[in-house]
Parts: structure tokens; C-alpha cells; sequence
């Protein structure tokens, strides 16, 4: 029994109390602490301006593609004085062209994978491939190339469907017909793969106009600006970008991976994963209080950070607080002594879901003890629609930034040239959020 002394916080003690409360209870209101609820207030004395109204994603997993264009939307109203009542771009825009191309992709990859990954190692590429290769989930580096190649427009010209609000029907739908195209291709000859693969693509497109709309090619919009109101006529999606002088290559991810075997201050990618180019989404490797001065420093300039995070952990549904031990599971006898590192290592905690950065408090000495968090679920989640995140959950939960590319030292930079590794892609670092 010596032995066992060490865990003896761990072993369970009698409950018989809480037993009975959680027959019928929530587990998570049951533990609860309360005063790491009334600790936390929603005040922050540096804030991102100008201030939005929150965002809804629905049903569906475009948090990161909500997180990019409340990023962008704060940039464009900085550089064309505009109002932010009315300020927002078209997430479902995105979300057409992000399922294109996955599809168009999924295909390429999947030939590849036939052709330069042996045996012995395709059933476990091809299994990660068929399970969610039309999921709604992403990356920055996915979100910028969709940027940068389709633009962008006003919500209002390409306004949310009931399938972007609801994608589960229509991406069952389309990976059903992804892995029918697949198995066409099986079946052909190798000489008319790019022809079969063209008309693969082009039905895609059909149905994704059923689904979602069309993208529209040109348009007018009009914008209220602190010097009236503004009329601009024929624009297209890359002219409404350069407007708004939004520049995706001017930004950068980041991220914080514990894990010995991954080094800091190194660049890697994440093999097959992506939407356009052959390039895999990548990042560069940094310590967790690394992570906090950039992201400290992006909000001094007045700019929020895009960040991916394990949102189901240690959070507060009622208040919006995420805070260390906001449940409290250690008076009913466990404790879960993880590290940050051993939670990754075990899919216990992941990056699940992207959202936006747009505040801090600090002390007198200048410490951040909370940051503001602009979510996209809607007014009804926590305090409006806002996040409140300690800073010790920072440390625990964050594991991705996108911060501007110029607050990186030269050093960082030159790591990002070269990659120093490629992770699988199944790999919970290559989770998407």
C-alpha cells in the first residue's frame, strides 16, 4: 500500500451525497465553482476596436471561417472608416469555394496516395481520407488561400442557406458522391483521369449551387462610413479585398506543441491536409509565453488574433468563463494530472474549435490575467456572445495563433523557409477546427 500514497488524492472516496445529485443533475453544474465565476468579470482595459456585434455559425462547423472574416472585418473598417453595424462578409462565400476544392483535392490526393504511398501504410491514409474528407472543419492556412484566390464579398450578396446553417445533410451527401467518383476512378484507365476528374469537379459545383447559392462574379455595395454613407458599383470579390486592404500573406500561424519529439522554434506541416494548394497547412513551433507576448502585442496594434483552442475544456456554458478547475472534480475524489502534453498525446485535449482574440486585462504590473473572446455561436453564449479566458487556460488550452507576420523576430521568419518536419495527418495538432 506504501506504494499507493503517493496517489492517494486520486482514489476515490465515499460519495454517496454527490451520487445521488448526479442521478438527476448535470455533472457540470454540480461541480462548479462558483467563485472562479464571480473572480472573472467581462472587463478588460485593452480592447481591439472598433467593436462588432457577435456572429452565428449555426449548425455547422465554419468557426474558422467566421474567425478569418471577423478578423478581416475588423482590418477593413480600420482602413475604410466604416461603420461596424452592418460590416460583414460572406462566410457562406467561403464555404462554397472551401467545399470545391476539398472536393477537387480529396481526389488528387486520394490518386497520390495510390500511387506514391506503399501498402503497407495506404489503408491508414485512405481510412483518415474516406471518414471526414467533406467535413466542414479548417485551418488559417486554408482560410488565406481561399482569400486569396476567391476574395471575398458582403454577407448580403451571398447570405446563409439552410445547408450552410445546417451542412450535416449536405456533406454526408457530398463525401457519398466523393467516394463514388473514387471508386469510378479506380475503375479507369489513367489517360482520362483529368478529363473524368474535370466532370467530377464540375457536378461538385452544380449541387454546391443548390446547396448554397451561387457566388456571385460582380456587385455594388453600400457601407456606412463615419463620413456618411458610400456607394460602390461592379466590384468584384478580389477588388472588395485589395478595398480593404486585407493582405492574407501579411499574417502567420503559429502554434504551441509540447511534445518533446517536436521541437520549438521549428516549422512543420501537416501532411494531406488542406483545400487548394499542394502545399500542406503549416506552422511554426513556439513556447506557450511566446505565444502570449505576440498575442499581447497584436492587440496593442490594434489588431485581434485569430486562435484555435480545446473550447470544450474547463469552461463555464452559462457564463462564458474558461478557467483552470472552474469544475472542481477533486472533492468528489478525482484529479486529473495531465500535462499539457499528455493530454495531446491522448486526443484528451485538442484544437476543436477556431474563434477570435479582441481583448486583455492586466494588472498593474502589466500581467494579462483574462483575455476577450469573440465567438461565433450567437448573442445567447456566454456574456452576449462573448468568451472570458483566464490566462492559466491560455496556458493549458490555446495551441494556435495567427498574429501578424511583422511581429515575428527575423530568426522565426527564417525557420519558416524550411520545414523541418511532416506530422500525419492524423496527427491531433491536425485536427481541424
Amino acid at each position: 500500500m506504501s506504494e499507493l500514497t503517493k496517489y492517494n488524492d486520486y482514489i476515490s472516496k465515499p460519495m454517496t451525497n454527490f451520487q445521488t445529485a448526479l442521478y438527476s443533475n448535470p455533472m457540470n453544474q454540480l461541480v462548479r465553482d462558483q467563485s472562479k465565476i464571480n473572480s472573472n468579470q467581462f472587463i478588460f482595459n485593452h480592447e481591439v476596436t472598433p467593436k462588432f456585434q457577435i456572429t452565428d455559425q449555426k449548425s455547422s462547423g465554419r468557426c474558422w471561417l467566421f474567425a478569418t472574416l471577423n478578423l478581416v472585418r475588423v482590418v477593413a473598417a480600420q482602413k475604410l472608416q466604416a461603420e461596424p453595424k452592418d460590416l460583414e462578409f460572406s462566410q457562406t462565400y467561403l464555404f462554397f469555394w472551401d467545399k470545391l476544392e476539398r472536393y477537387h483535392r480529396s481526389i488528387r490526393y486520394y490518386l497520390s496516395i495510390k500511387k506514391n504511398i506503399s501498402r503497407e501504410f495506404q489503408d491508414q491514409y485512405l481510412n483518415h481520407l474516406f471518414k471526414d474528407a467533406m467535413g466542414d472543419g479548417g485551418q488559417w492556412d486554408m482560410a488565406r488561400d481561399l482569400i486569396i484566390k476567391y476574395g471575398i464579398v458582403p454577407k448580403q450578396e451571398m447570405p446563409d442557406s439552410y445547408h450552410s446553417k445546417s451542412s450535416s445533410l449536405m456533406n454526408s451527401f457530398l463525401l457519398d458522391m466523393l467516394k463514388n467518383d473514387l471508386t469510378i476512378l479506380d475503375k479507369s484507365d489513367e489517360t482520362v483521369h483529368d478529363e473524368l476528374i474535370e466532370v467530377m469537379t464540375d457536378r461538385a459545383f452544380n449541387f454546391l449551387v443548390g446547396f448554397l447559392g451561387q457566388p456571385p462574379k460582380t456587385f455594388d455595395w453600400i457601407y456606412n462610413s463615419k463620413d456618411g454613407i458610400v456607394e460602390l458599383t461592379n466590384l468584384t470579390p478580389q477588388s472588395l479585398l485589395a478595398l480593404c486592404k486585407f493582405n492574407p500573406d501579411d499574417w502567420v500561424s503559429v502554434v504551441n506543441d509540447p511534445r518533446k519529439e517536436n521541437i520549438y522554434n521549428k516549422y512543420y506541416q501537416v501532411q494531406y491536409l488542406g483545400n487548394i494548394k499542394d502545399q500542406h497547412v503549416g506552422w511554426l513551433n513556439l513556447p506557450i509565453d511566446r505565444l502570449k507576448l505576440l498575442t499581447k502585442q497584436s492587440i496593442d496594434q490594434n489588431k485581434p488574433v485569430w486562435f484555435g483552442c480545446n473550447v470544450g475544456a474547463e469552461r463555464d456554458r452559462d457564463s462564458g468563463i474558461m478557467d483552470i478547475d472552474i469544475h472542481d472534480y477533486k472533492h468528489i475524489g478525482y484529479n486529473n494530472k495531465m500535462t499539457k502534453e499528455e493530454k495531446l498525446r491522448t486526443f484528451a485535449s485538442l484544437p476543436s474549435h477556431a474563434m477570435v482574440i479582441v481583448g486583455y486585462h492586466s494588472d498593474v504590473n502589466n500581467m494579462v490575467k483574462r483575455w476577450k473572446i469573440e465567438n461565433s455561436w450567437g448573442k445567447s453564449s456566454g456574456s452576449d456572445g462573448f468568451l472570458l479566458m483566464t490566462d492559466s487556460w491560455y496556458s493549458e488550452y490555446v495551441y494556435q495563433i495567427v498574429i501578424p507576420k511583422s511581429l515575428l523576430t527575423e530568426s522565426e521568419l527564417k525557420e519558416m523557409e524550411s520545414v523541418h518536419k511532416l506530422i500525419s495527418p492524423w496527427d491531433p495538432l491536425g485536427t481541424l477546427a
